[in-house]
């Protein structure tokens, strides 16, 4: 066995969850031992009394762009002081319902994150570009064809695209 081949054996990640149906459309989910309801609407025969499947998704891209960032940041010696991040996806419901031949999960996602510090447009460029190689939600949504709109801002500062 090469050293590469033992390298990726030694940092594969199983993870596991496991999910109990409440009623319908609402179920408990448990993953290392945190526990999270997910729910759909009223309007769509839930209780609304959680986020929905894509709801935890979106919140998840977010959580970890924002890991990653953090991550890279100190990597590359970057002094980010805080960090925030919004994204909004579009999901053509019509896949989920079957009443159209189109992808049930998102079609676009939008996501702004707003830097405060006192790096340089150019250093923050970089840090996206590391990234958008890096972040495994990043990567899982672009994987699936969905297109990702990135937004970055240093507070006070202009919009990073």
């Amino acid at each position: 066995m090469t050293a590469v081949n033992q390298d990726a054996r030694t940092e594969i990640r199983t993870i596991r969850a496991t999910s109990r149906r409440i009623s319908r459309f609402k179920n408990d989910n448990e993953v290392r031992g945190f526990t999270f309801p997910i729910d759909e609407p009223v309007k769509l025969g839930g209780t609304d009394t959680a986020p929905t499947p894509m709801e935890y998704m979106l919140g998840s891209f977010n959580g970890c762009l924002l890991i990653v960032i953090e991550m890279i940041a100190k990597e590359m010696g970057l002094a980010v002081r805080d960090l925030q991040a919004e994204s909004t996806g579009t999901v053509d419901r019509r896949g989920m319902f079957g009443t159209a031949d189109v992808s049930p999960h998102f079609q676009e996602v939008r996501n702004a994150v707003v830097f405060d510090t006192d790096e340089s447009s150019e250093r923050i460029e970089e840090l996206k570009e590391r990234v958008k190689k890096r972040c495994p939600a990043y990567n899982l949504f672009k994987d699936a064809g969905i297109a990702i709109e990135l937004n970055w801002t240093i507070a006070g500062g202009a919009e990073r695209k």
